[in-house]
């Protein structure tokens, strides 16, 4: 296997959290929108703050990626939810899945062989593939820890 394959394959192992934590899918298994909602004492933010925090971050991450003409955005306004639960189990269902195929797309990004993953992208400051992988990495690695903590000060775990 040459080296840029192996690199591959281990960068989408962590982003599955296959090695050393749960995967997002499990840290959100059973959760109901009700749960997603609920302001635990001593913790600065629901479960649903956290999903769609992860969500948005993943947002901007691949937008990077992806977009020349990306445009930066505010932090840390931008990257956080202005409500603290969902409005339905529908809209708690919508913010799952749209983690979902953010993951499935950086994957995508990291296993087509057309994208180098070391080369600096033109329109930033040196940042390459490889390290928005490992950035979404242990991004989301950190706020689903703080999901499966939550759900066990809830009893949900």
């Amino acid at each position: 296997m040459d080296t840029y394959k192996a690199i591959r394959t281990l960068l989408i192992e962590q982003i599955n959290s296959r090695n050393a934590h749960i995967d997002f899918n499990q840290a959100v298994q059973g959760l109901t929108y009700k749960q997603a909602g609920i302001k635990v004492e001593g913790v600065p933010h629901t479960i649903w703050e956290l999903i769609e925090h992860i969500r948005m971050v993943q947002d901007d991450i691949l937008e990077f990626c992806k977009n020349p003409d990306y445009e930066k955005l505010d932090w840390p306004q931008d990257y956080w939810p202005e409500t603290v639960s969902p409005d339905s189990a529908e809209m708690l269902q919508e913010a799952i899945l749209a983690v979902r195929e953010g993951l499935e797309e950086m994957k995508a990004m990291v296993a087509n062989p057309g994208y180098d993953l070391q080369a600096p992208f033109e329109h930033g400051d040196g940042q390459t593939l490889f390290r928005e992988a490992m950035l979404f990495v242990d991004h989301n690695a950190y706020h689903i820890g703080q999901i499966v903590q939550i759900r066990r000060q809830l009893g949900s775990w």
